[in-house]
């Protein structure tokens, strides 16, 4: 048993920390570092700077720019105005420029201004930012969920701040923060001319060991100095025979998402009892429960033979190899390997481009994912990828989905490597 005074002081002091959506996550020192320099050049030195967070969900690229922004705020010798804006928030430039005009002009002057409309809300955000009237006072734009701003019509919004970034009149930087891999093919030409081309690329724990140290640092900050409580977690997370272990490698197989990671200690933290606060097997199992039930096994159930088919080659691929990644022409040929096993009794092997839309449908519904925008000038048939689904849960969900027999076979020998 744990020997620990005060366990509610603990639970919070968890709590607090698994809640920070302002702290530096493991492995972003350089790009912190990075980012921090561009910032102060902007705010310190009156240089215009432009960049895109680049990243899967729940990587910590918002996270990152809150720590860097606070870290700024500190360091700077004057103040700067910070304007967020949300993608999902602002469907459209005009609501945009509401937003914007609402950080920008005081209140008095808001009153007259007329937000109906989008010329003369994006005339008066160009005239604020290029007079000056606030001394020359630095703005740091955040658009969250970028890649939604590059469907806005004509991209009105991101050329304007591209473009005033470029400028001298005001010194002003823009963050964007996108899960979108292929954001920069999203950009209207005229808008890339403008933007500086600086990407920094934030991803998941790379190993399953580093996945577990941070599951140990959030479990035990160092804010709190508790040795016992430590070395309970400590035993926990790194006992080779351990139930705990083995449920959070499924979690890690399923999602390498620090927030999802996050959300399962979590709900681990406040089931943890005062008068016993010791992690158990029972808390991860209830908690992974809610984490593999229903979304991707009805998405799974929905598929196509043929997309059940080709998910199926990807398995055994990713059990064969040890996770490796995989491209498209290794799955055809795994697929092909079957059908010629099969000896026709099954359909003969799909159509090209049939097969690049059932990929493509599948990497939309996060059934699969790319490795790296890196790779937007490879060919589709060679861009590696990675199953986003886990094994065990996988095998289980197609017992269920009404497929041929021999195809329910294959499906099985996914688990004989």
């Amino acid at each position: 048993m744990v020997n620990i005074g005060d366990s509610n002081s603990l639970k919070c002091g968890i709590l607090k920390e698994l809640h920070n959506n302002s702290c530096l996550p493991k492995g972003t020192e350089t790009i912190h570092h990075q980012l921090h320099d561009l910032l102060l050049n902007t705010v310190d030195r009156g240089e215009g700077n432009s960049v895109l967070l680049i990243g899967p969900r729940g990587t910590g690229k918002s996270a990152l720019v809150n720590y860097t922004i606070d870290k700024v705020r500190n360091a700077c010798k004057s103040d700067f105005i910070l304007v967020y804006l949300n993608g999902f928030v602002c469907v459209d430039d005009q609501q945009a420029l509401k937003e914007i005009a609402k950080e920008l002009c005081p209140k008095n002057e808001l009153a007259d201004l007329n937000l109906n409309s989008f010329a003369s809300t994006m005339t008066f955000l160009l005239e604020t930012l290029n007079s000056g009237d606030k001394g020359r006072q630095s703005v740091i734009f955040v658009l969250d969920e970028f890649d939604l701003f590059t469907q806005h019509h004509n991209q009105h919004l991101l050329y304007n701040l591209f473009d005033l970034s470029q400028s001298k009149s005001t010194p002003l930087a823009v963050v964007g923060l996108t899960s979108r891999q292929d954001v920069m093919e999203l950009m209207e030409k005229r808008v890339k001319s403008r933007f500086s081309h600086r990407q920094y690329f934030l991803f998941g724990p790379p190993t399953f060991e580093e996945y577990i140290s941070i599951a140990h640092e959030i479990l035990c900050p160092k804010h709190l100095n508790h040795a016992s409580w430590s070395s309970h977690v400590k035993t926990v997370l790194n006992s080779s025979n351990n139930k705990i272990k083995v449920y959070l490698e499924r979690v890690y197989n399923f999602n390498r998402s620090i927030q999802l990671l996050k959300n399962c200690l979590t709900w681990v933290v406040v089931n943890l009892e005062s008068s016993y606060p010791e992690i158990n097997v029972e808390m991860f199992e209830e908690k992974l429960i809610d984490v593999f039930k229903d979304s991707k096994a009805a998405l799974i159930r929905s598929l196509s033979k043929l997309e059940c088919c080709l998910l199926i080659a990807m398995a055994r691929l990713s059990t064969k190899h040890a996770n490796q990644p995989f491209n498209l022409e290794m799955v055809l040929f795994e697929y092909k390997e079957f059908v010629t096993f099969e000896g026709g009794k099954i359909d003969a092997l799909p159509n090209h481009d049939l097969a690049v839309q059932a990929l493509e449908k599948m990497i939309k519904s996060q059934l699969v994912r790319t490795l790296s925008s890196r790779q937007s000038k490879v060919q589709k048939d060679y861009k590696l990828m990675y199953l986003n689904v886990d094994i065990m849960d996988f095998t289980n969900i197609l017992k269920t989905c009404n497929l041929p027999s021999n195809v329910q076979k294959w499906a099985q020998s996914i688990l004989t490597f």
